[in-house]
């Protein structure tokens, strides 16, 4: 079936997903979404969880609803956007991170600022994501006409296939054209060893003993504006572990928290001191027994009005430099160009 992107303009109550949530070469869009209630006995074949930053992941909505695999036409024009990045206090809490992570407190933090963005309409943005070709996890959706939420997220945070369980944890980034830079920088190499370290744990806590590995410890993904530092974990999850329980472990994601998970939490809330919501939130999509998720970055939102907000990131560690870290957030950016 085909879609016109425009024809979701005026709907409610919907999510469109890429078709790096199925590995198909169609989108999916689940219509007329709705709750599940927790304790249903026999929920549907294919579901849709949400949850906010702030969810806890055992505790994630589930939607069903009418789902269609549909070819997605792209008929809007993509705007030329605006946005301004909110760069107050950033270079300070770098350094407060650094103190922190000299006291021992943490090893890593994710720290995260808004960007302001105008663009009318969902489709429009959606468009502009997807200018350069369709992201791996771009989403759509809107619900209950309050929550809107477009997505552009190259990150998976877990897929299931049966009792066969993965993690693609990244950190790292540089320019598009500085791969070279990127495999050779030492600080970035780190940052993803100890983000690696801290999924292959969660992992040990709900797969099989010794079965959890590192295939891949460090691989890169190149974007159209920039590149990213990828590993792969693996495991077989335990016979009676649950996919709510899945989702208990692994959310909120360690590369968008930092390592220790709740330590990191704590000084995020502390220093950013507003609600992510569904910024770094996740998004999966299940069908029969496989499910996939992303993380919820380069990611938009917006309750009403023209403006949305676009949350960009990075890992803090003791060899950050505030310049340099600030300089990443503009990096990533790039989606929106």
């Amino acid at each position: 079936m085909k879609v016109k992107l425009s024809s979701l303009e005026g709907q409610d109550d919907f999510v469109l997903l890429a078709p790096g949530f199925s590995d198909s070469s169609q989108w999916g869009l689940l219509r007329e979404a709705r709750l599940v209630e927790p304790g249903t006995s026999t929920p549907p074949d294919a579901s849709v969880y949400l949850a906010r930053y702030e969810t806890p992941g055992a505790a994630a909505m589930q939607l069903s609803g009418r789902l269609e695999r549909i070819d997605l036409e792209l008929d809007i024009e993509p705007p030329a956007l605006t946005w301004s990045l909110d760069e107050r206090d950033y270079l300070e809490q770098v350094e407060l991170i650094r103190e922190a992570i000299a006291a021992g407190d943490v090893y890593q933090v994710n720290l995260t600022r808004p960007a302001w963005v105008e663009c009318e309409t969902g489709a429009q943005l959606l468009a502009a994501l997807c200018r350069r070709g369709v992201p791996r996890f771009a989403a759509w959706f809107r619900l209950r006409a309050v929550w809107e939420v477009v997505s552009a997220s190259p990150e998976m945070l877990f897929d299931l296939e049966g009792r066969r369980a993965r993690a693609e944890p990244m950190k790292g980034t540089a320019a598009a054209d500085q791969r070279a830079w990127l495999e050779a920088s030492v600080k970035d190499q780190a940052e993803l060893a100890m983000i690696t370290d801290l999924l292959r744990n969660d992992l040990n806590h709900l797969c099989v003993p010794g079965s959890v590995q590192v295939p891949n410890a460090r691989r890169f993904l190149e974007l159209p504006y920039v590149v990213q530092a990828v590993s792969d974990i693996e495991g077989q999850l335990r016979a009676e572990v649950s996919l709510r329980e899945v989702l208990a472990q692994l959310h909120p994601g360690g590369s968008i928290t930092g390592a220790p998970r709740e330590a990191a939490r704590s000084l995020i809330a502390r220093l950013e001191g507003a609600p992510r919501d569904f910024y770094c939130g996740l998004l999966a999509y299940q069908h029969g027994p496989r499910c996939r998720a992303s993380l919820l970055i380069r990611t938009a939102q917006r309750a009403h009005g023209t403006t949305w907000r676009y949350g960009v990131g990075g890992g803090i560690t003791w060899a950050s430099k505030a310049d340099s870290e600030l300089a990443e957030l503009r990096l990533k950016l790039g989606a929106l160009a």
